[in-house]
């Protein structure tokens, strides 16, 4: 099938633009990379490290997903994956911490938060890296899971369409990113992140996306708008 199928591309354009959420890199006392099935996001934290901005990266993740869409077929811990990609990169192995548990993106933030304490380092200033259309939901979910912390979300620079353009599976991403999406829209209500503003702009590309055929990763119960549906 050809990429981006019709319909696709204007819609994806809008809900990256609204999930990507950068802050400007400023010196911090950790960097924390969120696991995932994309692993540029230890090669960005290992170019933050080497820029000097924090002497410590977390890495975190486990082996989570499994069967599922986001399973990496990795056979060790997403934390371990991105560590080898760091230290390949030039960053250390004691550098790193390794969070080796996390199923799911609160867990990232609080089972790291509680690795760096038990590792006697008090954390006050915190870059987060994620995959590029995470770092909203994931700065939502930090500022939930984690609020005494300053938390700075930082990603690759890249373009949607280059984005998309080098991935192996491109409607497998398309599916996780929708399902990010409904997340940032669903979660506040049910606890699990900080309340944003999303335009309406933004959820019509939601409800296109979704008819199109990517909503597979849907909250179950809840309509586009975050409306429960039962």
């Amino acid at each position: 099938m050809a990429w981006p199928p019709p319909g696709v591309a204007a819609p994806l354009r809008t809900a990256w633009d609204f999930m990507r959420l950068v802050h400007p890199p400023v010196p911090a006392d950790a960097i924390l990379t969120l696991g995932s099935f994309d692993v540029r996001a230890a090669v960005h934290a290992a170019a933050l490290w080497k820029a000097g901005l924090a002497p410590l990266i977390i890495m975190s993740g486990g082996i989570a997903h499994r069967g599922g869409l986001l399973d990496t077929g990795w056979d060790k811990p997403e934390a371990r994956v991105f560590a080898d990609a760091a230290v390949a990169e030039g960053v250390p192995a004691t550098a790193i911490l390794l969070e080796e548990q996390a199923q799911n993106t609160a867990d990232n933030f609080v089972l790291s938060r509680a690795l760096a304490e038990q590792a006697g380092r008090r954390l006050r200033k915190l870059l987060a890296v994620a995959k590029p259309y995470m770092t909203r939901r994931g700065y939502a979910t930090g500022r939930k899971a984690w609020p005494e912390v300053e938390l700075l979300m930082q990603c690759e620079a890249i373009d949607v369409a280059d984005y998309f353009a080098r991935e192996a599976e491109p409607e497998r991403t398309l599916l996780a990113l929708v399902g990010d999406l409904h997340r940032i829209v669903v979660y506040p209500a049910l606890g699990f992140q900080i309340a944003q503003d999303v335009p309406p702009a933004v959820i019509d590309a939601l409800r296109r996306l979704v008819e199109a055929g990517y909503g597979a990763r849907l909250v179950a119960g809840y309509d586009v708008a975050g409306k429960p549906t039962g």
